[in-house]
């Protein structure tokens, strides 16, 4: 009898234990209960009069409690996450990369605060090392689990990935303007990028379609869009979308898109965005047939030139656009001068094998070196 009360008893005890009788020993020391754990991050319980959150599994070590088991069973995402995030905090994108690759594979359709750690890791260590196409889907991706992060944590996410503006999502290195490559073909090709049928725009879908475009057209394949009914689309009404119908075929949509980016260049405009934008003016503009819209746009594009210190990828666009600008005007002087000063700033860079800077090489060099002008003879 005593035993039959005393196994009633402890199955009383074990139906009575909630989840919330769970602690987690967190990275910094810390014991906090928790309400929840999986893949996509650990609830902390709300206490104090605070509100419970959702934090990213690299922030747990152990767990206590009924969800002990839960959390082994994520112990390893946990900890390879802790050690990849710790790796890029110290600089050691070469070590953190590898880990965050594997890291992407085994969390797909995890959703939540540990899938964002993730993708947030994984692009900020592409772009770092100048992988730039490659760093577009987890970049949008961690512009898909966002919602899902605190204040504290999408301000930790958006240093890590280079995004300067605490209101905006855009990678201040990362416009839509690419340089043909094996990597932004594979951008180009990339499948299931189709528009969003949301009401709310631009997200994810909607970026990622027009990223896509941006590679499609630098690689000379069919845009697949119809830029007239792209630019009265919402899901193009953003910097990027404006930056890539400014190259569009048609005329009167690159004079349109024109126009919208020129309103964005207000007084207190940051510098990152005013670069993007006259990036974009100056290329838009060498496609016009005058000369008078070719010299605005080159000298768009030598504003960037004689910036200080512009991001190097957008330096080399813009160094490459002004080249090519400078050949079709036929100021081959001009030209030449300023491909050595890309040379010059731009040491191994990879615009500088690219077939623009290899055709004005070739139209700078059989332009012929203007002759001399002897001085007067004083004797005479």
């Amino acid at each position: 009898m005593r035993d039959a009360l005393c196994l009633v008893a402890a199955a009383a005890i074990a139906l009575s234990a909630r989840a919330e009788d769970s602690v987690a020993l967190l990275r910094s020391g810390a014991r906090v209960p928790i309400s929840d754990i999986s893949a996509s991050g650990v609830s902390l319980a709300a206490a104090r009069g605070k509100p419970g959150k959702v934090e990213s599994l690299s922030h747990v070590k152990d767990v206590t409690g009924p969800l002990a088991s839960k959390f082994e069973a994520n112990r390893p995402l946990a900890t390879d996450l802790w050690r990849a995030s710790g790796r890029l905090e110290r600089g050691d994108e070469g070590g953190a990369e590898p880990l965050y690759e594997s890291l992407w594979t085994r969390s797909v359709g995890v959703d939540g605060p540990t899938r964002a750690e993730i993708a947030a890791g994984l692009a900020a260590c592409r772009v770092r090392r100048g992988a730039y196409a490659t760093a577009v889907d987890p970049w949008l991706e961690w512009l898909r689990q966002s919602g899902s992060l605190s204040t504290d944590q999408l301000a930790v996410q958006r240093k890590q990935l280079g995004i300067s503006d605490s209101a905006e999502y855009w990678i201040d290195v990362l416009p839509p303007v690419w340089t043909d490559s094996t990597a932004v073909r594979s951008l180009a090709s990339h499948e299931g990028a189709t528009q969003s049928g949301g009401t709310a725009h631009p997200n994810a879908e909607d970026l990622l379609l027009i990223y896509q475009i941006a590679a499609r057209r630098e690689t000379g394949q069919p845009w697949q869009v119809d830029p007239q009914h792209a630019i009265n689309d919402p899901a193009w009404a953003n910097l990027a979308g404006e930056m890539v119908l400014a190259e569009a075929d048609n005329a009167e949509v690159r004079a349109e898109a024109r126009q919208r980016l020129a309103s964005r260049l207000v007084p207190d405009v940051a510098l990152w965005k005013q670069i993007w934008i006259r990036l974009a003016l100056g290329r838009s503009l060498m496609l016009e047939p005058g000369a008078d819209d070719r010299r605005a746009g080159i000298l768009n594009l030598l504003w960037i030139v004689s910036r200080e210190a512009p991001p190097t990828p957008l330096l080399a666009s813009a160094f490459a656009g002004a080249i090519k600008g400078l050949v079709l005007i036929a100021d081959l002087d001009g030209a030449r001068s300023l491909l050595a000063d890309a040379e010059r700033r731009l040491p191994g860079d990879p615009v500088l094998d690219s077939p623009v800077i290899a055709s004005a090489r070739r139209a700078t060099a059989r332009a012929p070196t203007p002759p001399s002008v002897p001085s007067p003879d004083k004797d005479k």
